[in-house]
């Protein structure tokens, strides 16, 4: 399945996305549409129009990983509460995305033997049920299994087997893995919330779903997304999401640099950094003077000053670690590295003035910024690169790519493959 592979909704629907990130918690409320029969081929099957947002500050999160429940979940009711009001409406279950429990990319091929020479459904679904269940070992849930194309015999690049015939069918399959443990207690907190949880989606990803245009992903293009306590990183080539990787550092790292070394407080640490940081430091910076209070315990209402190019001393160390461990992640990744063009870069500290020329320097490949691509009744301000992934969760669900492989495991690892099941699917497909 490609990069502009998408499902047309049967009926108007309201999904819901939940971004539970290290700073900030967002909650989206969308209803879907399908899209005119002038638009088709011109762009998603599915239109959205957002009915309601709402993102606060997050508490009880770690480099995306849950430290107090009460406050994660303190902080979920609240963005979901406001988002319902905001759309006037009650959502049942959200799609949530992870950037937590270690995620893991790994890529591998399946085979199944065809008893009656031709493909059907139930040998695709066989296929994927067991490369899904292969991913999962290890006590890794299992996010995405996403199948890039299959093989009949000896004749590959197969986007769509159904039908075909053959002796043996063999799928070359993507996944992206988190840790169980990890995962559970996302899972609880949502549902300590009263929430069902639609699915859970590799932030990375999601993101670049919202960033990358089709044409970035069909040459070859890295996403990295500067998040406050973690920088993900996503490749897609040829249409495909090949790879996936994430660290546990982010631009709340820098914040406590500049905390630090200038000796002020936390938020006015994050306001230099937000309003007059950079990667570079220019002749006219070095003019520029700041003030800024002292942190407590000094003369009461004190000042302080650094210039601009100062600060920018101060910032730079950092982003370059930051930048340098992608860098040789995607080294380290082979292929993925060996197919990426150019470079995008999204989240809330890509927006740091300077990132993308001091990107482009380090990775030796052009560079731009991303932003999340528009959506009807989406209020401007989350229109911004931190909204990548929120926005992102709700472009995943249209697509559907990974609805089959999951269908295969509750098909044959769960459930069976009986009657009552299929007229299940087909009910929940279609109402």
């Amino acid at each position: 399945m490609g990069y502009t592979t998408t499902i047309r909704s049967k009926r108007q629907r309201v999904v819901a996305a939940l971004d539970i990130g290290t700073s900030k918690i967002c909650c989206l409320i969308a209803k879907t549409s399908p899209a005119p029969d002038w638009f088709e081929g011109k762009g998603d099957a599915v239109q959205f129009e957002v009915l309601g947002c709402d993102h606060g500050r997050a508490e009880g999160l770690k480099a995306g990983m849950i430290t107090h429940l009460d406050s994660v979940e303190h902080c979920i009711r609240q963005a979901v509460d406001s988002a319902e009001r905001m759309a006037g409406v009650t959502v049942e279950d959200v799609h949530v995305a992870v950037t937590s429990g270690r995620l893991k990319s790994e890529s591998f091929s399946a085979s199944v033997a065809l008893p009656s020479g031709a493909v059907r459904e139930d040998d695709v679904m066989r296929l994927l049920a067991g490369g899904r269940q292969y991913a999962g070992r290890d006590k890794r849930t299992v996010l995405h299994a996403l199948p890039m194309s299959y093989r009949l015999d000896d004749n590959g690049g197969i986007s769509e087997p159904h039908g075909m015939c053959g002796e043996r069918l063999s799928v070359d399959l993507h996944a992206v893995t988190a840790d169980e443990v990890a995962m559970r207690n996302i899972m609880l907190c949502v549902e300590r919330c009263h929430l069902g949880v639609a699915s859970l989606v590799a932030a990375p990803y999601a993101s670049a779903l919202s960033v990358i245009t089709p044409g970035e992903a069909k040459l070859g293009a890295a996403l990295i997304d500067f998040g406050a306590g973690t920088t993900t990183l996503s490749v897609f080539a040829d249409g495909h999401f090949i790879h996936a990787d994430a660290i546990a550092l982010g631009s709340n790292a820098i914040t406590t640099d500049i905390a630090r070394a200038l000796a002020a407080p936390i938020e006015h640490a994050e306001r230099l950094k937000t309003l007059h940081g950079s990667a570079f430091a220019t002749l006219s910076d070095e003019r520029e003077i700041i003030t800024y209070p002292c942190v407590g315990g000094m003369a009461q209402g004190s000042l302080n000053q650094v210039t601009k190019a100062q600060l920018a001393v101060i910032i730079r160390p950092r982003i370059e670690e930051i930048l340098d461990l992608m860098r040789r992640r995607l080294a380290s990744s082979g292929l993925a590295s060996e197919v990426t063009q150019h470079l995008v870069l999204t989240g809330g500290g890509s927006q740091l003035t300077g990132l993308p020329e001091l990107a482009a320097n380090m990775f030796g490949r052009p560079a731009r910024l991303g932003r999340p691509r528009a959506m009807s009744g989406l209020p401007a301000a989350a229109g911004a690169p931190d909204f990548a992934a929120a926005i992102g969760l709700l472009l995943q669900w249209s697509r559907g790519d990974d609805r089959l492989s999951t269908r295969a495991e509750q098909r044959f690892l769960r459930t069976g493959t009986g009657y009552f099941a299929r007229v299940g699917e087909w009910i929940r497909d279609n109402f």
